[in-house]
């Protein structure tokens, strides 16, 4: 008996017609962004080849990367392949960001296929949060300052 992924998927291939399918991975105008430009058949599609390399990614285990091979529909409008394919991780988020943390603190100049960007940020305090916290702190100066020079006016009238 098919499972209910193997139905999904099956009615997503049977309902969308590959002849119509557009789905591109280009940028965005700066350069700066990878984006998808889709219609709804060829979403449907790249859903479907996800929850295909989803239970391969269950079922193997061995940490090969998957590749999505040739599909008509998926078109490459940046010049150059943004996503070929899928490099399994079996940790959960958490996990991986605990090594992260503790592979930096090892070795602060860590390579950058250990670290992705966003994973420096995120334990380097750079990210989201460390801005908050450098804006809380940043605030509390200020309002030392204000009580501790109460006198000092920020707009003199100079004549």
């Amino acid at each position: 008996m098919p499972s209910d992924l193997d139905l999904t998927i099956q009615s997503l291939e049977q309902t969308n017609d590959p002849a119509k399918a557009y789905f591109a991975f280009t940028v965005d105008r700066t350069g700066d962004y990878g984006t998808i430009r889709a219609n709804k058949e060829g979403l449907r599609l790249f859903a479907a080849e996800m929850l295909k390399k989803s239970i391969r990614v269950e079922q193997q285990q061995d940490g090969e990367p998957l590749f999505f091979g040739n599909l008509e529909w998926i078109i490459c409008d940046a010049g150059y392949e943004l996503i070929t394919g899928i490099e399994p991780e079996y940790r959960t988020r958490e996990e991986i960001r605990e090594k992260a943390a503790e592979a930096l603190s090892k070795d602060p100049e860590l390579d950058e296929e250990v670290l992705s960007p966003d994973m420096k940020k995120q334990v380097s305090g750079k990210g989201c949060l460390g801005s908050i916290g450098w804006i809380l702190i940043g605030s509390l100066i200020l309002m030392a300052a204000v009580k501790a020079f109460p006198k000092l006016q920020a707009w003199v009238n100079i004549h």
